[in-house]
């Protein structure tokens, strides 16, 4: 059984792990909040970007066309720059692995955030190129990212642009999925009329609707990214500072037990000792 010096010792460490958590909920609640925030009032924007590539049908594709469609997958694996976020990184990384090794086509791998970048070198699997993006995303990253990946997908050193990401349920739910991002395709197949008056020429106003409509599909599969990183990152450490102060609170009990228990054991000694005497 630990003696008091022992217990006083674990507590002190209890204590200092507790801290540290609480500081790191703190944080990661007001990222969750910032992002969130973002992702929200972005996400309306995003949404009529889908009804547009709906109604332009197959008609954009055209602005983004595969240039060598014998070139390798490329595949953009998005996940967080720090641990302590519960199963979140190994949730996304199981589901990476899964998609690579059963990929019936070459790939060419590219790893965002720090966590993904570490484990796909430390298992050998080849990276093209690695990215770590702020915890916040801003737009101005998604638009380096972007510009870096349409650079080899337009070369024709890659076939296609897919992400693996969680997709941001709730704060307690991320789910990993692949998301096809070029070359564009659309479930709506309706008919554009010739009639039509584009200013100032239909190519221009083709491509940039296909334009804004890659830039925000990008950029959701990032603040959903971002968003689900610092959730699961809060809900542990959240998790971790109310099982510190649980165990701390043990703990101060049996410290007090333990000095009751040695001062009742000095009183009896004293007692026996006067008494002999």
């Amino acid at each position: 059984m630990p003696n008091l010096r022992e217990l006083k010792k674990h507590l002190h460490s209890i204590e200092m792990t507790g801290q540290l958590a609480g500081a790191m909920k703190t944080v990661a609640a007001a990222k969750y909040s910032r992002i969130n925030a973002i992702l929200s009032n972005y996400s309306r924007y995003a949404k009529h970007c889908v009804e547009i590539r709906e109604r332009f049908g197959d008609a954009l594709s055209h602005a983004y066309p595969c240039v060598n469609s014998d070139a390798p997958r490329g595949i953009v694996v998005l996940g967080s720059n720090r641990g302590l976020c519960g199963g979140y990184n190994i949730e996304l990384l199981n589901f990476s692995d899964a998609v690579l090794s059963e990929s019936p086509r070459p790939w060419k791998l590219f790893a965002v955030g720090k966590r993904v970048s570490v484990r796909f070198h430390d298992n050998g699997i080849p990276v093209e190129r690695d990215f770590e993006l702020p915890d916040v995303i801003r737009y101005e990253d998604c638009s380096s990212l972007l510009s870096y990946l349409l650079d080899f997908y337009r070369q024709g050193e890659i076939s296609t642009v897919e992400i693996i990401h969680q997709k941001f349920v709730n704060m307690l739910t991320q789910t990993p999925v692949i998301s096809s991002l070029l070359p564009l395709t659309a479930a709506g197949k309706e008919e554009i009329p010739d009639d039509i008056l584009y200013v100032p020429d239909r190519e221009t106003v083709l491509f940039s609707a296909a334009e804004v409509c890659v830039n925000a599909s990008m950029y959701m599969y990032l603040l959903e990214s971002a968003a689900g990183a610092q959730a699961a990152t809060l809900m542990a450490m959240r998790s971790a500072f109310d099982n510190a102060e649980q165990t701390a609170a043990e703990l101060e009990s049996a410290i007090s037990r333990k000095r009751q228990s040695n001062v009742t054991a000095s009183v009896i000694e004293t007692s026996g000792g006067f008494f002999e005497a």
